[in-house]
Order: C-alpha cells, then structure tokens, then sequence
C-alpha cells in the first residue's frame, strides 16, 4: 500500500465561505445548479457541491504549484465551489482548465449571485414555459412593445455563455441581417490558437492567412472549410453550421484633422478618428471624416499614395439645408481651386504634427479634387434654389447632363444678383423671335422711337434636382430705352421677329421670377 502524501485541505470556514459567496450554486458558467437543498423525508439538507482546489492539495495532483505554501493552498483564494461533476471534470484536462480560467469562473460565480440577490430564481422548465408563451405573443402581435426588449436579453444571454468560453478574449454579440454575429478580440498579445484547412488540397486558408500576416488584409471563409484547436470558444463557434468566419488584425484609433490647404490658407475641415492596421510587409491607415462623407486611406510608407473617396451615401435622404459640415465644405472651394489639396494631420506624442495622407496634386489626386469641387459647387447652388423656391429637397443620387447643370447655374447666380448690361457693352444690335405676351410693352411708347421699354419672359428649363421636381419659374429679360424694328405689326400673342436698336441710355436687365 502505497504512502499516503500530505493533503492541505481546506477548513470548514473556508468551505462555506466558498459555497455561501456563490449562493451554493456550481460556479461553472455552463453548470450553474444548485449544490443544496432539503432532504427527503427527514429536517435536514443534502448536497452535492465540493470546495475544489484551483491548484492542488497535494504533490503531483492537478495544477500543483509548489511555490505556494500550505496556508495559501488551503487558502479561500485557491478554492472554487463546483457540483461533483464538474469538479471532476476540470482535474481531467488541466491544459484547457487552466488557473486562471476556474478563478474567472469564481468571479463569474460571485458576479451572478450578487447581481441575482432579491431576484426570481427559476427552473428549467419554468424558462422554456416563458420562452414559449414570449415567442407566441411576439408571433401573435399581442406584446409586440416587448419584443426589442426580449431580443436584447436574448442577445446578452448569447454573449455571456460565450464570453465565459474563453477569458482570453471578449466577445461582442449582435444580430445583423437575422443573422447572430460575434465580434471576438483579444484582451492581450501572445495568444496562440490553432488553425488547419479542413481540406489539405485547398490553399484558400494559407493565402488569406498569409495576408493578414504580411498585409493585415481581413478575409472571410465558411467554418465548414476549417478546423480550430485550442481555444472552447471558438471550437463552439464554428462547430455550428452556416457560419463564416471574418479575421483581421486588430486595429488601433488614433485623433487626426482633416485640413484644406494651399500654398497661402489653411482651413481646419473637422476631427476625425482613424485607425492603423497592418503585418509584417505593409502599415495601413484608414479613416473617415465629415460624418462618414469622405473616407481616406493610405499605406503609411508612402503617404503620396493615399487615397480619398467621396461617400455620397451619407448624405443620401437628407434635406439639403442640413447636410453635415456643409457651411465648412463651402469654404473649402476657394482654397481647393488654387492648387490646394487635402491632409490629414496626426498630433503624433512624440514627433508632433505628422502628415498621414493627402491628396496628390499630381494624377488621381488632381482628378479627385475636381470632382469634390464640382459636387460641391452643385450641391451649393441646389440649396440656393431650394430656398429660393421654398422647397423640402433632399440629397438623392443623381445623374447630371451638361444643360441641366448650366441651366442650374444660371438659376442660382440670377437669384443672388440679376445680371445688368449697358448699351457700350453689347456689340451689336440683338435680333429675337418672341411671342409677344400681354404686357409686352412696358409703356406706349410708339413703335420707333429710343425709349421703348420691352421685357420677355421666357419658362426656366430646369425641372427636376436630385430626381425631385421643382416649382415652375421663368427668366424675365427686359430691355430698356431701345428702340424696337419689325417687319410686321406688333400684336400680342402673336410670334415675330424683332430687332433692338441700342442707345447710349439702353440697359438689358435679366431676373429670375416665381409664378404666382
């Protein structure tokens, strides 16, 4: 019979302690039963819960730590309280219940009994009653108000059992599309899991790893092509079916400012967030400025490189006297149109101000500046119209000819200033073909004579902004102390031909007009 080795046992005290601290219930977040209860047909109470040692009692027992000493083994900090089964279970595989997971387990434990003091404790069978009658009212329409509620829980429910996996990582749990989807980081550096392709002829996997490692490149793949060891979380993860795992590195936010710049001003456009990302070949930095309207990236070891996108879907269903950053963006265009470009500035802590993208003056950046101008001079004078003509327009995506974005620039200058011209400015005499309208003649002055006062008016031919129609307007132009020649008479709503003789006193004004 072999020599009994000294065991330092835990002493009564302490038991309770830990069975007390966790309300008697298995301190396995995947367990949870309760460990005592009344006895059978007599006073007394019956358990089934055990005061475990995190690391051994005793020599050669799982997970012993001979640097402690025998007051900290037997020590409240080295116990956690299980059900027999449990406690069995975490001494039969020691790598994957490691120390530091069965101590989380404890403060899960005594998390979950605090936060539970003066609640409702219920049964398996009583959850799925609920669960039952809560999924028949939500098909039923009864307590639809509800529904945000349960789903919510549903979702907290879903994120906890995960998050109690694996310590090593958190874990964020949402439902997009109708589909459950888990955010999974790492709360340190060094973690090391395994990953194999299901299929050994299918290099799918080793290119995108590949990437992520040399590149930080994210990719996706379907769980069903992969295997994974060494982590209860993400075995659990992907041992369901239909799933796709998405992997990236993990990204770090930095503070920057986006400018507009040229050679003589500099215009502070908005703060933004950006974040830096990359492997062992390429750094990379991407982010997004202006509430999500223009996006920039670049790689870092070649910020000539960079570039930037206009991201119209931002402003898409917005009205257009409320569109984000507009007043600034407006700004913008005269320093943009003098060879001016944008940056984006990182206060860097040590090295102060550092440039991390700009556009090129040169090739695409050249190309995207004019672009960002003319969507913005478009937009500008659209908003000019639209409060104008007292309108609601919101930003729509849109498709632009050459006459409707003439004829809209005309519309916008004529409202902020009619254009006034003198006779020494017009070089001949101008010919036109008019329906006379009533009113044509602005006084009875006869045919011939210098002092004639005639004004035509002519229907605006822009219809539609941003796939939206607009008020009907018209174009007046008027033309004073002419003198007016015809080779027929002048009779109203009828069609002729008429040339104006300018004097030194003729002045040609030209409104924009609203019907009435």
């Amino acid at each position: 019979m072999g020599e009994l080795k000294p065991r330092d046992d835990f002493s009564k005290p302490t038991k309770k302690v830990l069975a007390e601290r966790v309300s008697h219930l298995c301190s396995n977040p995947q367990c949870r039963v309760l460990t005592r209860g009344a006895k059978t047909g007599s006073a007394g109470t019956a358990g089934i819960g055990v005061a475990a040692h995190i690391t051994a009692a005793a020599i050669s027992g799982p997970r012993y730590d001979a640097a402690l000493t025998k007051q900290q083994r037997k020590d409240y900090d080295n116990g956690i309280w299980l059900c027999q089964s449990c406690s069995r279970i975490i001494d039969v595989d020691v790598a994957k219940y490691s120390v530091s997971l069965l101590k989380s387990w404890r403060m899960q434990a005594e998390e979950f009994s605090n936060t539970n003091i003066g609640k409702k404790l219920y049964d398996g069978n009583t959850v799925k009653r609920e669960i039952v009658k809560s999924t028949i009212e939500y098909i039923s329409e009864r307590s639809i108000s509800s529904s945000s509620d349960l789903a919510i829980e549903a979702i907290n429910i879903k994120q906890s059992e995960l998050s109690s996996l694996d310590s090593r990582f958190n874990v964020t749990t949402n439902i997009i599309d109708g589909r459950v989807s888990s955010l999974i980081e790492p709360k340190s550096h060094g973690i090391e899991l395994k990953i194999a392709a299901a299929d050994k002829n299918d290099d799918t996997l080793y290119s995108s790893l590949l990437g992520l490692e040399e590149e930080g490149r994210e990719f996706s793949i379907d769980t069903s092509k992969i295997n994974i060891s060494g982590s209860p979380l993400f075995e659990q993860v992907i041992a369901r079916s239909g799933g796709v795992l998405q992997a990236g590195a993990v990204k770090q936010k930095i503070q920057c400012e986006l400018y507009a710049t040229n050679n003589d001003e500099t215009l502070l456009l908005a703060s933004c967030r950006a974040h830096i990302y990359g492997g062992t070949k390429k750094t990379i930095l991407e982010g997004l400025a202006l509430n999500n309207f223009l996006s920039f990236s670049t790689e870092m070891s070649d910020i000539s490189k960079s570039t930037f996108t206009i991201r119209t879907s931002s402003w898409l269903d917005k009205k257009l006297n409320k569109l984000p950053f507009f007043p600034k963006l407006i700004k913008a265009i005269d320093i943009l149109s003098k060879s001016g470009e944008l940056k984006v500035i990182h206060d860097h802590p040590e090295h102060g101000e550092v440039i991390v993208a700009h556009t090129n003056v040169l090739d695409k950046g050249e190309v995207f500046i004019g672009q960002f101008i003319s969507l913005l001079k478009y937009v500008h004078k659209a908003r000019i119209v639209n409060d104008y003509l007292n309108s609601d327009l919101s930003y729509q995506y849109f498709n632009a000819s050459e006459e409707e974005v003439k004829a809209l620039g005309e519309f916008s200058d004529l409202i902020g200033s009619p254009v006034i011209i003198t006779a020494d400015q017009i070089e001949s005499n101008p010919k036109l073909k008019v329906l006379l309208n009533e009113g044509f003649f602005e006084n009875e002055n006869p045919i011939g004579t210098p002092n004639t006062s005639i004004r035509i008016d002519m229907q605006g031919s822009l219809k539609q902004l941003f796939n939206q129609d607009i008020p009907e307007y018209f174009i007046r132009h008027q033309y004073n102390n002419v003198g007016v020649v015809t080779n027929g008479g002048l009779i109203e709503n009828t069609e002729v031909e008429l040339e104006l003789h300018m004097s030194g006193s003729s002045q040609y004004i030209k409104t924009v007009m609203q019907y009435k």
